[in-house]
């Protein structure tokens, strides 16, 4: 891993500066997530390694329980959100489905503003993230859409830190069970799971 971070005082979020860019870095309890913002040489600074620290991966069977879900509303899109404590847990909250969109009727959701991890379906298209993706995630969590769920069903993951983004393999959030492939599996970059 790249240079050290400095002591961060408790606080939503920070931008650092490093030799590599700028990052911005946030911890909560069960993420810990330091990204870039923008990359470019500044002279004199220690470069830094992006990196995503969840708690622990969430495991297969509850990504199996929401394909299922996401199979029966098929063509609709439907939203889960999944909650960390000492074990992982999902939640489907009531919504308003479209085949082209997911919105819970509570906004305000308690399992949904503390959610560690926001998971939509696009249903019949790819896994990617939409403009209006952007606009609707601006917390700091882990981000996954899955797709393609009447064929060979993908997913794509991002940690998102206050409309800051950041791919990363789905395959560090979650156990992946047989049959859904994750995209933006990448080697450069440090993931830990405690």
């Amino acid at each position: 891993m790249g240079g050290s971070l400095p002591e961060i005082p408790n606080c939503l979020y920070a931008y650092i500066m490093a030799g590599n860019g700028v990052f911005v870095y946030a911890r909560r309890p069960g993420l810990e997530a330091l990204i870039p913002v923008s990359t470019y040489r500044i002279a004199g600074l220690p470069e830094l390694t992006p990196r995503v620290n969840i708690a622990k991966r969430v495991p297969a069977f509850l990504l199996e329980d929401a394909l299922r879900f996401c199979k029966q509303v098929f063509p609709n899109e439907t939203l889960f959100w999944f909650n960390w404590t000492d074990e992982w847990s999902i939640h489907i909250p009531d919504q308003q489905i479209t085949n082209a969109s997911a919105a819970p009727f509570d906004r305000h959701d308690k399992a949904g503003t503390s959610a560690l991890i926001d998971l939509h379906s696009h249903a019949r298209f790819s896994p990617f993230f939409s403009p209006t993706d952007d606009q609707d995630e601006v917390g700091f969590r882990i981000y996954a859409v899955i797709g393609d769920v009447d064929k060979t069903p993908a997913m794509s993951v991002r940690v998102g830190v206050y409309s800051h983004y950041f791919n990363i393999p789905a395959s560090t959030i979650f156990e992946l069970p047989d049959g859904i492939q994750g995209i933006y599996e990448q080697e450069d970059i440090d993931y830990e799971v405690e």
